[in-house]
C-alpha cells in the first residue's frame, strides 16, 4: 500500500461544483509513477475541498473520480477542455429553468454594447441581442450576436408559439434588414398569452412584457425561431444542472465533451449535477456515508458496471488515503449546562492543553471558566462556549502508543460511541481495535491514527443507544430490534442482521425471521444512523444465545425384514419422519460394532455375521433440527 499524501491544503482553493453525467472510461492503467500521481492528486485537493464546503460531495470521492475519469491526468478530455469527469456536451436546462434564468436579469442595466460572457454567470448589464445571446448560450443554445444576425439565424414561425421563440423591431434603418430590437419568450401565461423578457433601454433596463403588447409596438417584425434550439425534457435532450459551467464543447472521437474554464468548474459542474439533478436522488441520501455514497454513485455513472466502477473508486479511496483531504464540518457546539462523554474529553483536551480542570462530564462554571482562559490565549472570541474554532484548537495527532490527557479523551469519545477501547490514558491494542472499528463505520481511511478530521468526525457523531434484540432466538421464530433513541434531530435508521459476525444478506429490515441456517450461532442486530452534516454512525447489539434447534415431531424406530442367514439380505424399514428429514442416513451392527461400509437400506448377510444379532442405526437430518438417531431391535442370531 502507497503510503498517505502529504496534505496539501494551499493549492488551487477555486470556487466549488462540478457537474454532468460523467461516463468514465476503462479502469485507470497503472502507468503513472507514484510521484505523478502524488502530484495529480496535489493539485485537485484544493478544488476538491473547496467543492465540499459548498456543495457537500466528499472531496475523496471527487478525487478518485477525477483520477478515473482523467487517467491521471492525461486524457484529451482534461488537455483539451479541463474536463475531470469525461462530463457530456449534451445536457441541456429544462423550460422551467429557462424562464427563471432569463426572469432573473429583470431589473439589471441596459448598456448599449455591453459585453456578457457565457462563463459568467451573473452579469451586471445587457443590451437587447447580449441578453438574448448570454440567454441561449447558458442554456446550452449558442447563437449568434447584433439583433439583426439573429433575425437572419431565425425562421419565421408558423404555428403556435414555444419558449424561446424571438420576437423582433424593424426599427434600424443601418441595417440591411432594419432589425434593431430583439427580445425572448419564456412561458405561457394563464390567459393564454405569453411572457417575454427583454432589455429596453437606458430608462428601463431589463424588463418583462408579453407577446400581445409586442404585437401592437410599431416596426413589429414578427416572431421567428432558432432551429437549433432545444430544451431539456422534450426534443429528445437530458436535463442537467452542470450545463451552466459549460463554455463549449470538443468531440474526441465520436463523442462530444463539456469544456470547462477552469479545473474548479469542472468540479464544480460534477459536484452540481450530483447535488441537483434527479438521477442521483438515491446517491444524495447517502453521501454522509463514503462507501454507501460510492455505491449508489456508480449505479448513476456506469449503470452496467458499477459494482466493477464501485470497486475501482474504493481501492483508490483506501490506496491514496483520500478520505484524509474530506472536511469534516463542526457544528456542535458545547455550553454551559451541556453533560456526557463528548464534555468529558473537552476537559481531557483542555487539561492535555496546559489547563487545570475537573473532569466531571458536565459543563459547569468551572468548565466555563477554563474554556475562556483557553480562547483569549489563542486569540478566539471569548464567549466560554466549545464550537468549532475552541475544539478544532484544541485538537492534535495522537497515534499508536501514546499516553496521556489527549488519549483519555479519545477513550471517552470512543467509549461513548459504543465502542471499547482501552482505560484511562493508554492508547493499546483496545484503542487501536476500537478506533478503527469507528473509522470503519464512518467510512473514513481506516488508519488507527488520530488526525483533526478523525477528532471532528468523532465528536460529529450522533447520539446513539446500544440496540437491544427481543424475541426467542430459535429456528423459525421471529426476532425484533429496538434501535433506543437517536439524535439530533430526525435520523435515518438502517439496519443488519449478523450471524456470529458475518453479515445476513437480505436480513435488512428491523425485525429478522430466524432461518434454519442460524440454528447453533448467535445472532446480532446492526443499526447505522445517517443524518447530513453529521458523522455516520453504527451501534450493534449484544450477540443472543446459539440459536435453539428444532426438534422431529415423529422419528419412529426402523424395522428389520428378511431371514436372518448368511446369505441373505436384510432390509431396513422406515416409517414417515415429521417433518420430513432432508436425509436418511443409515449404518448396520453386528452386535455393538459398525459394520464397515453397510450404509444402505439393505444389508447381505456374511460368514463374518454368523451367531451374531444384527441392528440397523437410521439416523435423520434437517437444516436448523437437532439430528435424530433410531436404532432397530435386534435380529435372532444369524444362521449358518
Amino acid at each position: 500500500m502507497v503510503n498517505a499524501l502529504p496534505r496539501v491544503l494551499s493549492l488551487v482553493i477555486g470556487a466549488v461544483l462540478s457537474a454532468g453525467l460523467a461516463l468514465v472510461q476503462p479502469p485507470v492503467a497503472d502507468a503513472a509513477s507514484s510521484t505523478t500521481k502524488q502530484k495529480f492528486i496535489a493539485s485537485l485537493v484544493g478544488v476538491a475541498q473547496e467543492t465540499q464546503r459548498s456543495f457537500g460531495v466528499p472531496a475523496s470521492v471527487s478525487i478518485a473520480q477525477a483520477i478515473e475519469a482523467s487517467s491521471w491526468g492525461s486524457s484529451a478530455q482534461v488537455s483539451k477542455g479541463r474536463n475531470y469527469f469525461d462530463t457530456r456536451c449534451s445536457a441541456s436546462m429544462t423550460a422551467d429553468q429557462f424562464a427563471k434564468l432569463a426572469e432573473a436579469q429583470v431589473g439589471k442595466r441596459y448598456l448599449l454594447g455591453a459585453l456578457a460572457r457565457t462563463t459568467n454567470p451573473d452579469p451586471a448589464k445587457f443590451d437587447c441581442s447580449e441578453l438574448v445571446k448570454w440567454i441561449f448560450a447558458r442554456s446550452g443554445n449558442p447563437i449568434t450576436d447584433l439583433a439583426a444576425s439573429q433575425y437572419n439565424a431565425t425562421r419565421k414561425v408558423t404555428g403556435s408559439p414555444k419558449v424561446g421563440d424571438l420576437v423582433f423591431l424593424r426599427n434600424n434603418p443601418a441595417r440591411s434588414n432594419g432589425i434593431g430590437h430583439v427580445a425572448v419568450l419564456t412561458k405561457k401565461k394563464s390567459n393564454g398569452d405569453w411572457e417575454i423578457v427583454e432589455a429596453r433601454g437606458h430608462s428601463a433596463g431589463v424588463v418583462k412584457t408579453t407577446l400581445s403588447y409586442w404585437k401592437k409596438r410599431p416596426y413589429y417584425a414578427g416572431l421567428r425561431r432558432y432551429s437549433k434550439f432545444a430544451l431539456a425534457g422534450r426534443d429528445g435532450v437530458t436535463a442537467s444542472a452542470a450545463k451552466t459551467y459549460q463554455v463549449g464543447c470538443v468531440t474526441i472521437g465520436s463523442t462530444k465533451y463539456a469544456t470547462f474554464g477552469s479545473m474548479a468548474d469542472s468540479f464544480r459542474a460534477n459536484a452540481t449535477a450530483i447535488t441537483r439533478d434527479s438521477a442521483y436522488k438515491r446517491a444524495r441520501a447517502a453521501m454522509s456515508s463514503v462507501p454507501r455514497f460510492v455505491d449508489e454513485l456508480a449505479k448513476v455513472v456506469q449503470p452496467k458496471k458499477a459494482a466493477a466502477y464501485a470497486a475501482s473508486l474504493k481501492s483508490l479511496i483506501a490506496t491514496y488515503h483520500l478520505t484524509d483531504y474530506d472536511i469534516v464540518p463542526i457544528k456542535l457546539v458545547l455550553l454551559s449546562g451541556d453533560s456526557g462523554f463528548r464534555v468529558t474529553a473537552l476537559q481531557y483536551l483542555l487539561k492535555a492543553a496546559g489547563y487545570s480542570t475537573k473532569i466531571t462530564g458536565t459543563y459547569d462554571s468551572g468548565t466555563v471558566s477554563t474554556v475562556k482562559k483557553f480562547q483569549k490565549a489563542k486569540k478566539l472570541e471569548v464567549d466560554g462556549e466549545a464550537g468549532r474554532n475552541t475544539l478544532t484548537a484544541l485538537f492534535g495527532t495522537l497515534k499508536a502508543g501514546t499516553s496521556g490527557t489527549r488519549t483519555s479523551a479519545l477513550n471517552a469519545l470512543l467509549g461513548g460511541l459504543g465502542h471499547a477501547p482501552s482505560r484511562g490514558g493508554d492508547f493499546g491494542s483496545a484503542t487501536v481495535s476500537a478506533l478503527k472499528s469507528f473509522q470503519a463505520d464512518a467510512g473514513r481511511g481506516v488508519t488507527g491514527t488520530v488526525d483533526p478530521n478523525t477528532w471532528a468526525a468523532l465528536f460529529m457523531a450522533l447520539d446513539s443507544a446500544q440496540p437491544k434484540v427481543s424475541g426467542t432466538a430459535k429456528v423459525g421464530q421471529t426476532l425484533t430490534v429496538n434501535p433506543g433513541d437517536w439524535g439530533p434531530g430526525a435520523v435515518s435508521l438502517s439496519y443488519q442482521w449478523y450471524r456470529g459476525t458475518t453479515p445476513i444478506s437480505g436480513a435488512t429490515a428491523a425485525e429478522y425471521a430466524v432461518q434454519p441456517a442460524d440454528a447453533g450461532l448467535t445472532l446480532a442486530a446492526g443499526v447505522t444512523g445517517t443524518r447530513a452534516g453529521y458523522t455516520v454512525t453504527s451501534r450493534t447489539s449484544a450477540a443472543t444465545g446459539k440459536v435453539a434447534r428444532l426438534t422431529f415431531s415423529a422419528t419412529p424406530v426402523p424395522k428389520v425384514s428378511g431371514t436372518a442367514k448368511v446369505g441373505k439380505t436384510l432390509t431396513a424399514k422406515v416409517a414417515a419422519w415429521k417433518p420430513a428429514p432432508s436425509a436418511l442416513s443409515y449404518q448396520w451392527y453386528r452386535e455393538s460394532t459398525a459394520i464397515k461400509g453397510a450404509t444402505k437400506t439393505t444389508y447381505k448377510l456374511t460368514k463374518s455375521d454368523k451367531g451374531k444379532r444384527i441392528t440397523v442405526v437410521v439416523t435423520g437430518a434437517k437444516e436448523g433440527y437437532t439430528s435424530v438417531s433410531e436404532r432397530s431391535a435386534k435380529t435372532r442370531a444369524v444362521a449358518g
